[in-house]
């Protein structure tokens, strides 16, 4: 789940001309907020949502600063990474040491994250449907229209009426809230917080997103095989006798392949990114 709702969301943003280059540093911060929001309150939902909105605030300040002003979309999102980075670590440390202090008193519950068969059979069907429901949104409303014409020729767009940067922050919006979302499930996955905790899986997020060509459906199947490729790592590991670094490498090895793959294969023209995806767009003001 964790893996298909960040890409999903990186899909949809990117498809909005905006490189993404934030979403590692994003993904991590997500993380911290959503450990350090769900043992303050003791309630994972606010952990989902202050992650959310953490990852929304970031997408968001990435989305306004490449349209309002001609700057490059790597150096800024970039920039947003490792600011990302940074505070996930500072507020992951002050949380966890909060948080021990409370349970090693006595006054604080442990705090669990839901485990139940109920709630692992919704996070399988509801980024399914998520899924479905965002492919509609792209292909039949006047939403996805309007951010793929941003996406393909934001001057174009300009002067048939629509508001580049209003689109842009919608697209931000959306699909930084599902990545956000996707780093709580995968604070659900490691169960605690520690320092470094999804470094680079962002990353993987980002490959599964190119690989599937930013396509809802066909995000599914590639998120779900980076998914039990993460979860079977170590029982691979166990079965052929691998060192556990290189075990934890198999992922990543993977995404560098699917993404050399999909470059170099027919895919790359049948699911073209946006004509205009980290092309700096500047409109210029009239005067009279």
């Amino acid at each position: 789940m964790a893996y298909y709702l960040a890409s999903l969301g990186q899909g949809f943003f990117e498809k909005s001309g905006v490189l993404n280059l934030a979403i590692d540093g994003v993904f991590v911060l997500g993380i911290a907020v959503g450990y350090a929001a769900g043992v303050y309150s003791g309630n994972p939902w606010v952990g989902l949502l202050a992650a959310m909105a953490a990852a929304v605030l970031f997408g968001m300040m990435l989305a306004y600063v490449t349209t309002k002003f001609p700057i490059s979309h790597g150096a800024a999102g970039l920039s947003i990474m490792f600011l990302g980075y940074g505070l996930a670590g500072l507020i992951g440390v002050t949380a966890r040491s909060t948080y021990n202090r409370l349970v090693a008193s006595g006054i604080y519950p442990q705090y669990t994250l839901p485990t139940s068969p109920t709630a692992r059979i919704l996070m399988f069907v509801i980024p399914v449907l998520v899924g479905i429901l965002f492919y509609l949104i792209e292909t039949r409303t006047k939403l996805g229209a309007a951010i793929r014409a941003v996406g393909e020729n934001p001057h174009a767009a300009t002067a048939l009426g629509v508001d580049v940067i209003k689109i842009r922050l919608i697209a931000a919006l959306i699909g930084y809230s599902l990545i956000g979302a996707g780093s709580m499930g995968f604070l659900t996955w490691i169960a605690t917080w520690s320092e470094g905790a999804g470094v680079n899986h962002g990353w993987i997020a980002y490959a599964i997103s190119l690989a599937a060509g930013r396509h809802p459906i066909l995000t599914i199947g590639t998120a779900g095989a980076f998914a039990a490729l993460a979860t079977y790592m170590f029982a691979l590991q166990a079965a052929y006798n691998l060192s556990p670094e290189i075990a934890k490498m198999i992922p990543f090895i993977v995404a560098i392949g699917a993404m050399v793959a999909f470059m170099a294969t027919p895919l790359r023209k049948k699911l073209a990114p946006p004509l205009s995806l980290g092309k700096r767009f500047f409109k210029e003001e009239r005067t009279v």
